[in-house]
Formats: structure tokens, C-alpha cells, sequence
């Protein structure tokens, strides 16, 4: 079934769930009341019988009468809190065991969890409020510059779009002119909206094989253009330049140290990266890329590590930063 259909369809089903819970508080109120009532009735009628009792058997009516009403109150005591616990039995038997009914039913037939669908709904509203007409359009672009990662980019983007969506992201060129109505729309955008499409661009550019520098220039210009200011676009330089393919363009923030590092200082870094210390400069890049290919907490297959994989990379950026000084 198609996931915006889905959505759809959920979104039918916590109207229904309000709807039960409406009820089931109107049926406990209207019940429970009638319970009180007929508690205190029942009271009513021990004081009364133990009254005509003692006036029938000849008896000091007022000990009667406080006995009596002693057996109604401990009666009130008991029957008090059966009925709280009749109203919110109700009220879950009228929420809880048709909402479950109800998730299973459709958990079924949808082939997701409702948690799942949740994380779906999220992460689609992170990008602005019609994806399918203000995101396709970069992640087309973007994608077509990598035919070869296909299956990896749409395996990836039907965590945010139906396939449909993906079909036409894939299906459709988009012009110039029409890029340049997006950037401008896109420049008035919320800045975590900017940011949340961004991080998925990205992710969908290190899916495969790292970043090239066409689709390195193209996020770069992207950013640019979205109106991102110096502080986000080096965050980004930083957090992406390991996965790039090619390094010879490869920029760093911090300027070159003067300070005058011996080979034995530089021992430990270079062991970070499995070198030697002879490893020529080639060498050390290729040694850096490769192991952020491999521990880098952006790609999907490192999703269950990603604490480590951070650890990790700011051991490899120290290195690598540490050598190239």
C-alpha cells in the first residue's frame, strides 16, 4: 500500500480513537453517577429498616439507628471505590481494547508498525509542508549526478517518501528557471526545515560511495544559495569532507601550524590511520577516506553505532589534521 495512503488512513483512525474516548467518558459520567446514587439509596434504606426494626422489637430506636447507619457507611466506604474502578474499567473497555483492536487491524493490513508510521509522519514534516513539490526537486537533481547508487538512494528515501514519490523523483528533469523559483522559496524557509533537507542530501550523496565533486559543488552551491550562513557551511565542510572522493580540493578551516612536530610525536596518529610513519602524502588520504567510509556515524549501515562511529571520527579528523600540519 502506498505509505501516503497509509497516513492517510491513520490519520482516520486517531479521529476514531477521540471519537471512543468521547464516549467512553460520557458512558462512565452517565453510569457512575447511577452508581453514587444507588449507594447512597441502599444506606438510605439500612437506617430506615434498622429505625422500624428497633421500633417493631421494642428497642431504644436511637441505638438502632446509629447501628444502622455504621452498617450504611461501611457500606458507602466499600462501595465507593467499586464504582471509581467501574468508571475506569468502562472508560478502558470503551478506549483501550478497541483502540488495540483497531492497531492491530491496521498494523496488518499496512505492513508498519504504528511507531513507524509516527517516525514516517515525522520525518516528512521536518521538510516543509508539501516534500513532494519543494524536495523532489533537489534530490532528482542530486541523484541523477550517481546513477549507479540507485537501489541505495531509494532504499534510503522510503524512510521519507511513498514510492510513487520516488518513482518521480527519479522519472522527472527539472529546469533551471524552476530551481531558481525553488531557491527563492526555500531562502524565506524555516531554517530547521533548510537543515533537515540538507542532512538528508547529504545522506543521500554518501549512500554509495562517498561524495564527488560534482555532487559536492552541487550541495555546496545548494547552501549558498538557501541563504546558510559561514558557521553552517563550514559545519557541514567538516562533518562531509572525509567522505569526499577526491581530496585534492579538500579544505580546513584551521590554518597550518608552524610548530615543528617529530616523527616520533606523530607516531600515535599515524597508527589511528593503520600508516607508517614513511606513508606517503597519497597514501594518507586514501587511508583517511577509507576509514571514514567505514566509520563514519552518517551512513546508514553505521545507524546502530553512531555514538562510537563519532567517537571514532574525531579520532580520525585529529589524526588526519595532525599529519597534514
Amino acid at each position: 500500500m502506498n505509505k501516503n495512503e497509509i497516513v492517510r488512513q491513520y490519520k482516520w483512525m486517531r479521529i476514531l480513537r477521540v471519537f471512543l474516548k468521547i464516549f467512553s467518558f460520557i458512558l462512565a459520567w452517565l453510569l457512575g453517577p447511577m452508581l453514587f446514587i444507588a449507594s447512597f439509596a441502599v444506606a438510605y434504606f439500612i437506617v430506615m429498616f434498622g429505625l422500624l426494626l428497633g421500633e417493631h422489637l421494642g428497642m431504644d430506636e436511637h441505638v438502632f439507628f446509629w447501628i444502622s447507619l455504621l452498617i450504611a457507611s461501611v457500606q458507602l466506604i466499600i462501595a465507593l471505590p467499586i464504582s471509581e474502578k467501574f468508571m475506569n474499567e468502562t472508560m478502558s473497555f470503551f478506549i483501550s481494547k478497541p483502540s488495540n483492536v483497531l492497531s492491530r487491524h491496521f498494523e496488518k493490513k499496512w505492513g508498519m508498525t504504528e511507531n513507524e508510521i509516527k517516525d514516517y509522519i515525522s520525518r516528512r514534516e521536518s521538510l516543509g509542508d508539501k516534500p513532494n513539490r519543494y524536495v523532489l526537486p533537489y534530490i532528482s537533481r542530486l541523484c541523477r549526478l550517481n546513477g549507479e547508487g540507485r537501489q541505495a538512494q531509494e532504499t534510503l528515501l522510503s524512510d521519507w517518501f511513498s514510492e510513487d514519490e520516488i518513482a518521480l523523483a527519479f522519472g522527472v528533469d527539472y529546469t533551471d528557471s524552476q530551481f531558481e523559483e525553488l531557491n527563492r522559496r526555500w531562502r524565506k524557509e524555516s531554517l530547521s526545515c533548510r537543515k533537515s533537507l540538507m542532512d538528508l542530501l547529504f545522506k543521500l550523496a554518501i549512500v554509495q560511495d562517498g561524495i564527488r565533486n560534482d555532487e559536492w559543488n552541487l550541495l555546496m552551491s545548494i547552501m549558498m544559495q538557501w541563504g546558510f550562513n559561514k558557521n553552517y557551511i563550514e559545519f557541514y565542510k567538516d562533518r562531509y569532507s572525509p567522505l569526499r572522493t577526491e581530496f585534492d580540493e579538500f579544505e580546513y578551516r584551521r590554518s597550518v601550524s608552524t610548530e615543528d612536530h617529530s616523527v616520533s610525536y606523530l607516531k600515535p596518529y599515524f597508527e589511528i590511520l593503520g600508516l607508517d610513519e614513511n606513508a606517503t602524502d597519497e597514501e594518507i588520504k586514501r587511508a583517511y577516506r577509507n576509514m571514514a567510509l567505514l566509520h563514519h556515524p552518517d551512513l546508514p549501515k553505521n545507524s546502530a553505532r553512531i555514538e562510537e562511529c563519532e567517537t571514532l571520527m574525531a579520532k580520525l579528523n585529529e589524526a588526519y589534521e595532525k599529519i597534514r600540519k
